[in-house]
């Protein structure tokens, strides 16, 4: 159980802040109970720039957790080992495999050889299955798709010819027990957002989430997919909502209209504060 956690939003597309740099990515810098750890690391543009100007102790960093393997999400690590030292890192395995795009463009990791990542991180963990990172803080590994109306948003492709479909089985999401429930971290939500967090239940054996916070890849979603989203996350009884990145403008507003008492909005440089009082 975490009793004090912070969660700043170090790489987001959008930024508040004249001294921040914004780029198409997610890094989360976690605080949980004095143990800092970071989830996505952005393209690789924006990290670097952020932490120093945020005065963000990098070096602190014990473990850095990929929620997937595409350039947004994993495109800097490199540029987070680089600041941190040799710490875990934490991913699926198809994370490090070569990705492209409905355009046949690369679209994957900074790094896709594992021995290469080995000879610069602590130790390499593999997350096909649900994974302590530290205790209270768990990444669920491979997540089952349950609700066919929740596609990956693709389409993903694992070769530039585009034969081969990326399922992403490699997505996969961070989650904090905390005395008001958990708190979610998404990277993009390619497995579905509702997917993601029933099994989140399932596998923590906790009903009640709290906050979800992230990239939900709706930027194309149709209105069923949106109201199929709203009703399930209402009878969630989410009370912390902060979606951002891939989440798309139109599916930001349904929420913060659906929700407005859970809306909270997560720019490059906000913090979030969740405190057992």
């Amino acid at each position: 159980m975490i009793n004090n956690l912070t969660i700043t939003q170090l790489v987001e597309n959008t930024t508040g802040d004249p001294g921040l740099l914004a780029e198409h990515g997610v890094a989360f810098f976690v605080e949980a109970d004095g143990h800092r750890l970071l989830f996505d690391t952005g393209q690789s543009l924006a990290l670097a720039h952020n932490a120093a100007q945020m005065n963000i102790p990098m070096e602190t960093v014990e473990a850095i957790i990929l929620s997937h393997g595409h350039y947004d999400h994993a495109g800097g690590l490199v540029s987070a080992l680089e600041m941190t030292g040799p710490a875990d890192v934490y991913f699926h395995p198809q994370a490090l495999k070569e990705k492209f795009n409905r355009n046949g463009r690369m679209i994957g990791a900074s790094i896709v050889h594992e021995g290469k990542l080995a000879s610069l991180a602590n130790e390499c963990i593999h997350t096909r299955s649900p994974t302590e990172i530290i205790s209270g803080i768990h990444v669920t590994g491979e997540i089952p798709r349950k609700h066919n109306i929740e596609d990956t948003g693709g389409p993903f492709y694992l070769d530039p010819d585009r034969t081969r479909e990326d399922v992403l089985a490699d997505d996969q999401a961070l989650f904090i027990e905390t005395p008001k429930g958990l708190v979610v971290l998404l990277g993009c939500g390619h497995s579905g957002v509702i997917n993601t967090l029933e099994y989140i239940q399932q596998i923590s054996g906790v009903k009640n989430i709290h906050a979800v916070m992230g990239g939900m890849h709706l930027l194309h979603a149709t209105a069923e997919r949106l109201a199929f989203t709203g009703e399930n996350l209402q009878q969630l009884s989410i009370h912390y909502l902060a979606p951002n990145h891939c989440t798309g403008l139109n599916a930001v507003c349904y929420f913060k209209s659906r929700f407005p008492d859970a809306f909270h909005e997560s720019k490059t440089g906000t913090t979030h504060l969740f405190i057992n009082k």
